[in-house]
């Protein structure tokens, strides 16, 4: 599917989820992908639960697969994994570590639907030592606003899906930010607005989930 994907010529820039594997990262760079969103656990609960690791151990693993992905020729976007749940100490060390060793950009992952657009103001400012994604789910139906609040406290990109599709209750849908962003706070993205319903039905009609 990657191979398909990164041949097809698109304008854009084509990345792929890894984890901070090796064997993950020469999948991504063999067939054909430009970047990497390459995702470490940074909570306690992942760390130790998920992982049966400690931070330290975590941390050498992530900086290892950035210098590797960086090695590969890879672009590199480090993820820190339930980050919503994680001591920010911790997230901010991470992320020095990995900018360190060659990271691009960054991502925070509010993985279980966790934050309020309260706590996004406290966190992300210190947090933005790059370019920082904002990747929200939709549990509680914070997501929209939680991205929103993300953009406004420093975050330079947000992290969508078409109609909001993803694990559980989903992620930030893409129509709804990009409309978002352009009436109510004036932003000009870029998006051409006027294919977005046409773009959420044909995804609606091959996924057979309906739109809202």
């Amino acid at each position: 599917a990657l191979r398909i994907i990164a041949d097809a010529g698109l304008p854009s820039e084509i990345s792929t989820y890894v984890r901070a594997l090796r064997q993950d990262i020469d999948y991504a760079a063999d067939f054909g992908a430009d970047s990497v969103h390459l995702v470490i656990p940074v909570s306690d609960l992942h760390i130790r639960k998920k992982m049966r690791k400690t931070r330290e151990q975590v941390l050498e693993m992530a900086l290892d697969a950035v210098t590797y992905a960086r090695e590969r020729g890879l672009v590199v976007e480090l993820s820190g994994e339930d980050a919503s749940r994680a001591d920010p100490a911790f997230v901010r060390e991470v992320y020095a570590g990995g900018i360190e060793h060659g990271a691009d950009r960054l991502c925070f992952c509010d993985t279980v639907g966790l934050l309020t657009p309260e706590r996004v103001a406290e966190v992300i400012p210190g947090l933005c030592l790059a370019p920082l994604s904002i990747h929200c789910h939709d549990d509680l139906g914070m997501a929209m606003a939680n991205t929103v609040a993300a953009l406004r406290a420093g975050a330079t990109c947000a992290h969508v899906t078409v109609n909001g599709l993803g694990e559980r209750a989903g992620n930030t849908p893409l129509e709804e930010l990009v409309m978002a962003l352009e009436t109510l706070y004036g932003y000009e993205t870029g998006i051409q607005t006027r294919n977005l319903y046409h773009l959420s039905s044909v995804v609606s009609r091959m996924t057979g989930v309906p739109l809202p």
